[in-house]
């Protein structure tokens, strides 16, 4: 089996990504207004999200993107029934995040 090394466009794609959901998962609010806060639970506001609402958010991106890839994954595959399992598991995922998200929206409300 031969192994091959870590590309750096891969590298530097997934920082990309990574900062990317930061941002969009709200990170500057968390750093502006959410060092006040800082605690494990919900604040029950909108306006307001602290630190560990951010990493929750960032997480949850990750695990939608990762269902996302699986269910692309599945355009290569030949046997019908990978197939099916690529489809079905990367959606799984992916509605499992979405799931997530609008309970988080729940708590925040």
């Amino acid at each position: 089996m031969k192994f091959k090394l870590v590309k750096p466009v891969l590298i530097l794609s997934s920082i990309y990504i990574l900062i990317y959901f930061a941002f969009a998962s709200g990170i500057i609010n968390a750093i502006i207004e959410g060092q006040n806060y800082n605690q494990a639970n919900f604040l029950p506001s909108r306006a307001v999200q602290n630190n560990y609402e951010t990493m929750i958010g960032i997480t949850l991106l990750v695990f939608g993107f990762a269902g996302a890839l699986v269910a692309v994954k599945a355009l290569n595959v030949e046997k019908l029934y990978e197939k099916y399992a690529l489809l079905g598991s990367g959606f799984l995922i992916l509605m499992v995040s979405l799931i997530f998200m609008y309970k988080i929206m729940e708590l925040k409300a």
